[in-house]
């Protein structure tokens, strides 16, 4: 009995110990986090450790999983539909164990990544020779492709239509026994198309009209010796592009043996062409076109002679003194450089020299400068540009000039400052600089005003001014006859006032009405004065302290402290009512005109020109400048009162000229 018990006790804690027994832990492990899958026919394996049942699901729709699910280990497929894109794509495969949520639910991601689809042509024109030939293109591509040539183009055939990966295609076109001919064969791969394009020369070609000469007409005499040759546009059946060249020589048979003059220049496509150098005096040259398209057809015009006169011109870099200083050990030098001047215009008394011509006279029309004309130099230099003008941004043209000065808008412009510097620099004698920029000392290209004419009939100008003493004062030849829109006023103001004079502007902007001068622009201006600027605009309105105290009371001047200067209605005030630098009439204001005879003063005499040294006013030593002197020949020491505010000038609606462009050299 006891026996019995005993076997029934153990057998009962048995069944107690197996039903207490825990399952064991899930497992699911990947053999990799991520695969890499190729674009074309893209696969890759993972292998998977589980001692369960697993199952699968993929996050995106171009992947298959085999198997999808299992029990245990396994090996899966991924495998990927070919990715036709121009992008890299990536997908991931979600692999699971147990029931979410629940102790034994087990997660794994492996991320799959597939490669973008290229393909990549060596060539993407081919031109073929009129006879049969064939070219190859070298397709380098990871993906298929396919190759459609136009139905319409029959005379040009591939070896192949379809293809995987790298190939040579090769394109074969037959004879041409017609007019040029052309086609587009496309090369597509998935969503992308490459094109290439095809030309088969013609198999005749019709050569271009024979150009007709008309200046300078037949045996003219007394043409210029910087000439512009023109002639009548040819024409082309094909409708070729024609181009044309022109030879010019001393000899009806062209020959340039034993000294003979014989040149050829390329017009290009425009029927005319200005001689880049200045023609012998007296002689008789003979010229000829010949029209000529890319196929190497042609015709040449009849033979045309001229002969030239005696009159000479301007070769481009050439520069001539206007007149010379005959007062002062040194002269006050400025150069006037033309731009947007083309070759005919620098024959002697042509346009260069007209326009050049008016602006000196207006510079100096205007005291002190007329007074003081005698201890100027003056120079004129030439600079060929290719086209007439200049650039206008806001108009949509464009020039190409020797500058390439720009109007940018409203009256403001800019130059090829370094262009210019260059120039003056390498032609004008003593000019030359190791450093054209400011090394320190002052020379005398920092001493010199450079007056730039631009070729266009347009109102605007702006002075550009260094702190080392540089200015080029842009001038444009406006003709508007408003009032002081002219360009003898544009010159006045930008040239005599800011350029030479270093004066400020007096007028106030519509942006500024109203408004006071601020911090900013108060630092600004004083800075300036430091580097001798602004003799004609102050800060203060004490007449005990303002720059021009001296002036104040002075019998036959009108001086005072005029508020609304500087741009600004309020903070700044301005010496007198009216002045060239509000409204570009020709007359600067008792100060302006100290100024600049100091300026023409001490240069003459080879001492400082400005007051301050090194940011510091100090005194200059035996001062050629005197107070009494200046008054003594002052000539027209305040304008009349009838003539401060014309019926031509209204300060809500005149335009005034753009501000000065400031650049501070360290």
């Amino acid at each position: 009995m006891n026996k019995f018990l005993k076997i029934s006790l153990g057998l009962a804690l048995l069944m107690l110990f197996a039903s207490c027994k825990k399952d064991p832990p899930p497992v699911l492990n990947l053999s990799v986090s991520s695969i890499e899958v190729h674009n074309n026919q893209g696969s890759g394996t993972v292998n998977i450790s589980a001692n369960a049942q697993w199952s699968s699901s993929s996050t995106v729709s171009w992947l298959t999983i085999s198997p999808s699910s299992g029990s245990g280990d396994a090996t899966v497929t991924i495998t990927a539909q070919d990715n036709l894109s121009r992008s890299n794509r990536s997908g991931s495969v979600i692999f699971t164990i147990g029931q979410e949520g629940k102790t034994n639910y087990l997660k794994k991601i492996l991320s799959v990544n597939q490669s973008l689809s290229q393909l990549t042509l060596d060539l993407t024109q081919l031109s073929f020779e009129k006879s049969a030939g064939s070219k190859t293109v070298k397709i380098t591509s990871n993906t298929k492709w396919n190759v459609t040539i136009p139905s319409q183009s029959s005379w040009l055939t591939a070896n192949s239509l379809t293809g995987n990966n790298n190939a040579d295609l090769i394109l074969t076109a037959s004879e041409n026994t017609g007019g040029d001919r052309s086609s587009k064969v496309l090369v597509a791969y998935g969503d992308t198309v490459r094109t290439i394009e095809v030309l088969q020369k013609r198999a005749l070609n019709n050569n271009p009209t024979q150009p007709q000469l008309s200046y300078p007409s037949n045996s003219a005499t007394g043409v210029s010796r910087l000439v512009q040759c023109q002639w009548s546009a040819s024409t082309d059946a094909d409708q070729d592009k024609v181009k044309y060249s022109l030879e010019i020589s001393d000899n009806s048979a062209f020959s340039g043996a034993d000294g003979k003059f014989l040149k050829t220049y390329d017009a290009g496509q425009i029927n005319s062409f200005s001689i880049p150098e200045l023609l012998k005096e007296n002689t008789k040259f003979y010229w000829r076109v010949t029209a000529s398209d890319d196929f190497q057809g042609k015709s040449t015009s009849s033979v045309f002679s001229f002969t030239t006169g005696a009159a000479g011109g301007y070769m481009d870099g050439e520069y001539r003194v206007a007149f010379s200083n005959s007062a002062g050990t040194y002269p006050n030098e400025i150069i006037f450089i033309g731009d947007g001047y083309i070759i005919p215009d620098f024959v002697d008394g042509g346009k260069f020299d007209q326009d050049m011509d008016e602006g000196i006279e207006a510079f100096f029309a205007v005291e002190p400068y007329k007074t003081y004309r005698n201890h100027f130099k003056v120079y004129k230099l030439a600079a060929y540009s290719k086209e007439s003008g200049a650039t206008q941004t806001d108009r949509g043209i464009v020039k190409e000039t020797a500058f390439s000065t720009v109007f940018k808008g409203g009256s403001s412009m800019e130059t090829d400052d370094v262009k210019i510097f260059e120039l003056v620099s390498q032609k004008i004698p003593g000019m030359q600089d190791d450093n054209p920029y400011y090394s320190g000392i002052q020379g005398k290209v920092q001493n010199t005003l450079i007056v730039l004419v631009v070729n266009e009939d347009r109102y605007a100008g702006t002075c550009w001014m260094w702190s080392d003493g540089r200015a080029i004062a842009i001038c444009p030849t406006s003709r508007d006859t408003r009032g002081t829109y002219h360009y003898r006023n544009v010159v006045n103001h930008e040239a005599g006032g800011h350029g030479f004079g270093r004066l400020a502007d007096e007028y106030i902007t519509s942006a500024n009405k109203d408004k006071t001068i601020t911090d900013t622009e108060k630092s600004s201006f004083q800075q300036w004065v430091k580097y001798g600027f602004y003799p004609n605009v102050d800060l203060t309105s004490d007449l005990n302290a303002i720059k021009w105290k001296h002036f104040v009371g002075k019998e036959g001047y009108a001086v005072g402290a005029h508020e609304g200067a500087y741009y600004f209605t309020f903070g700044a005030w301005r010496p007198e009512p009216s002045s060239c630098m509000i409204d570009n009439r020709q007359y600067y204001n008792a100060p302006s005109r100290e100024n600049i005879v100091k300026r023409i003063l001490r240069t003459a005499a080879g001492v400082r020109a400005s007051d301050y040294l090194n940011g510091v006013l100090t005194p200059i030593q035996n001062d050629p400048y005197n107070f009494n002197d200046f008054v003594s020949r002052d000539v027209k020491k305040t304008e009349a009162a009838t003539l401060f505010y014309t019926k031509s000038y209204n300060p809500l609606t005149f335009q005034q000229l753009a501000p000065p462009v400031l650049i501070e050299v360290k």
